[in-house]
């Protein structure tokens, strides 16, 4: 089964996608791809961890390119999605010459989450809703925005069930959870 979970900053989303992923059962495989880069980003690491321990997960991180995941029926958590995209879009090493091209990015995000969403097992996505505050923002994050959005609309359709967590409640948007 394939998931997508979405909301703002602090909406819950984790928590429901972690009960999510132990109610779907098997080996539960947490895969994170923040960058730690400073010690708020540590923190904020080692606070995701506290609230995982205990409860199955496996972690790895890939704060970079999501290839080579497990593919053994585990049942992954990728959190999360607009990390793993500005990532790819805001690192130097990563950037084409058309790095500012919208639709180059969008083309190629998703061809790296196919064998993702072909794999045996059950796969969670996470990712934040980030359109909806109506601010107009610098061409790059405006960017940034379209591909993320373009993202996050191909993978609910690629899903078996989507929800947006809002204040910390699950509101269904597509299909239904078998458990």
């Amino acid at each position: 089964m394939r998931v997508f979970i979405t909301g703002g900053s602090g909406a819950g989303k984790s928590a429901f996608a972690e009960s999510t992923a132990q109610k779907l059962g098997g080996r539960l495989v947490y895969v994170a791809t923040m960058p730690v880069v400073s010690e708020e980003d540590k923190k904020k690491v080692e606070r995701h961890h506290q609230l995982r321990a205990g409860k199955g997960f496996t972690t790895l991180e890939r704060p970079g390119r999501l290839d080579n995941l497990p593919d053994d029926g585990e049942t992954l958590l990728i959190e999360c999605i607009s990390t793993y995209t500005a990532n790819l879009m805001f690192n130097p090493e990563n950037a084409p010459s058309d790095a500012a091209d919208a639709k180059y990015w969008t083309s190629t995000i998703k061809k790296e989450l196919s064998p993702i969403l072909d794999r045996k097992g059950n796969t969670i996505f996470v990712s934040l809703e980030i359109t909806s505050d109506g601010t107009t923002y610098s061409k790059e994050t405006e960017n940034y925005k379209e591909v993320l959005t373009a993202i996050n609309r191909h993978l609910v359709q690629s899903c078996d069930a989507a929800f947006e967590v809002v204040c910390g409640i699950p509101v269904r948007i597509k299909g239904e959870l078998p458990c």
